[in-house]
């Protein structure tokens, strides 16, 4: 213990006492030994005091106790065991004392118990009492923590003393302070281990005036640890001069029609004179406290007294997480930080024109479909369709990228799209949209990239080796394969009519055309061709190709 914690009446008495020490060195008269009485008289008083305070804040621990278990318990308990080790030092020594004095003037156990008072001791400059109760006849091997009377017990029960006030005060330099210092001590200039400094080759008086500074000094570390419990009760209590009402929505401000507002309404309490602190990045939370490294707070600030705001321009799209640390000024002057993280959905400005009359789907095709609900993060939709034998392909989910996929045989005329919501559990279904359903377009054939009429020099007949078959300005970009088709010619008034498999002009079909003059006629008829898709049928192509020779 310093003696800059210690008050000045204490002071003084352990100053008297060093002086003391050092006249009894050099063989002071026995008036000095009436002094350290009235040292130790004083001491007594310092220790009664103490304990007449510290009495005082058990009480008041008690009553916290009672009122709030869950906070007080853990300091509670400490102080449970604070006063338990320092009684037990007390005591320890009060035995220690009388044990003294009844060994220097040879009183019998049943003596009146005024006698085993120092003050009342016939033998105060005995220099052996000390060392025969606490040291004992060797100084190199001196009596264990196992006998009663010894120093190395008292000094146990110091170190078990000075160890507890360790668990419970954090500031090095604080228990430090309060701690009973138990080194070596110099003594001639020699250092000496603390029991031999302290308790050998010194009169009785002396070494009962001694232990009772110990006593003062344990009930006056016990004060001032108890007064740090008491602080720390409190230490993690708030001083707010601002009451406010605030309204968390759960699921934001913009609700689409039919779906819940829910919201919880609170009163916040906030210090307007007391600005936390918000920092802003990535929290480690690998130390006792969570903190931020390089915290950012290029975009707070505190528009209101006490409430930061923070705001950032958004570029990236989807789903963003951002937190931190926030700081709050405790009244022990130390911030308390807590950690946070939140999530807000970033969205392209859209605006949505439905042609109404173009909801189509073709049977068969992968029918593109983008979903989209404002507010609602494309992950978390999913999309269903009734009737037409269906199928939905999700192709960017995260997106709300899907293909639906009719049932090329369905005979049904339309089908339902349902769009459903799933945001923190909670599933939200919003009204069907209703989709026709048609069948592709049958292509149209051709035969030299001419179709219908036409008038075709010979030169150019002659050139023709396909069938081909495709949908001019359809939305989708489609293949045909020709299975099959005929060609009708009527030559010298004779008509024939030919036929080939696949898409290719037989050889007779090509002999035929080279005959061909002038004015005569030839018909591409009964085009048969399939989509190039699985699953797809052959249909018969309507129209035909008829070419006029010139």
């Amino acid at each position: 213990m310093s003696l800059g914690d210690m008050e000045p009446r204490q002071k003084m008495i352990n100053l008297m006492y060093l002086v003391l020490l050092c006249m009894l060195a050099m063989n002071v008269s026995k008036e000095i030994l009436q002094s350290f009485l009235i040292i130790n008289e004083g001491l007594e008083r310092t220790t009664e005091n103490f304990e007449s305070k510290i009495n005082q804040t058990y009480d008041v621990f008690g009553r916290k106790m009672a009122d709030d278990p869950d906070k007080v318990g853990i300091f509670y308990d400490h102080a449970k065991e604070l006063k338990e080790n320092a009684d037990e030092i007390v005591e320890l020594i009060e035995l220690i004392k009388r044990k003294l004095v009844q060994t220097g003037d040879g009183l019998p156990d049943d003596a009146p118990d005024s006698l085993f008072h120092v003050g009342h001791c016939h033998s105060k400059d005995n220099q052996d009492a000390g060392a025969q109760i606490m040291i004992g006849p060797d100084l190199n091997n001196p009596y264990g923590p196992e006998v009663e009377f010894s120093a190395l017990n008292l000094k146990g029960k110091i170190a078990v003393f000075n160890e507890h006030l360790e668990s419970f005060i954090l500031e090095k330099e604080l228990v430090a302070e309060m701690q009973i210092p138990l080194g070596e001590i110099s003594e001639h200039g020699m250092m000496v281990p603390w029991e031999i400094g302290n308790f050998n080759h010194l009169p009785l008086v002396a070494t009962v005036t001694n232990l009772t500074r110990f006593q003062a000094a344990v009930r006056n570390s016990e004060a001032d640890a108890l007064k740090e419990l008491m602080s720390e009760i409190g230490a993690d209590d708030f001083s707010f001069d601002t009451l406010a009402v605030k309204v968390i929505p759960h699921n934001g401000t913009y609700i689409t029609q039919g779906d819940s507002f829910k919201a919880d309404v609170i009163v916040a309490a906030y210090s307007t004179t007391k600005n936390p602190r918000l920092l802003i990045g990535v929290v480690d939370t690998t130390g006792s406290q969570p903190e931020v490294k390089d915290g950012d707070t290029s975009n707070v600030r505190f528009e209101n007294r006490g409430i930061p705001t923070y705001g950032v321009k958004t570029n990236a799209l989807g789903e963003q997480t951002w937190g931190g640390v926030i700081q709050i000024l405790k009244p022990n002057g130390k911030w308390a930080p807590y950690k946070f993280e939140h999530k807000y959905m970033v969205a392209k400005p859209s605006l949505v024109v439905s042609p109404t009359k173009m909801n189509v789907f073709y049977k068969g095709l992968e029918n593109p479909v983008d979903i989209s609900v404002s507010g609602v993060a494309s992950q978390n939709l999913t999309m269903t369709i009734s009737g037409g034998g269906c199928r939905v392909v999700p192709v960017k989910k995260e997106m709300g990228q899907y293909e639906v996929v009719p049932n090329p045989r369905s005979k049904d005329r339309t089908v339902n799209i349902t769009v459903t919501s799933n945001v923190n559990g909670v599933k939200n279904s919003y009204p069907a949209i209703e989709y026709r359903l048609k069948t592709v377009p049958k292509p149209i054939p051709y035969f030299n990239n001419e179709t219908g009429s036409v008038d075709m020099r010979k030169s150019k007949l002659l050139t023709g080796r396909f069938i081909t078959a495709k949908l001019d300005d359809f939305l989708f970009e489609l293949r045909y394969r020709v299975k099959s088709f005929e060609m009708f010619v009527s030559v010298g008034g004779k008509s024939a009519v030919y036929v080939a498999k696949g898409n290719k002009l037989t050889g007779e079909m090509k002999s035929v055309l080279r005959t061909m003059k002038p004015g005569q006629t030839a018909i591409f008829q009964k085009v048969v061709a399939q989509m190039d898709k699985a699953g797809s049928t052959a249909r018969p192509l309507d129209g035909n190709i008829i070419i006029h020779v010139k």
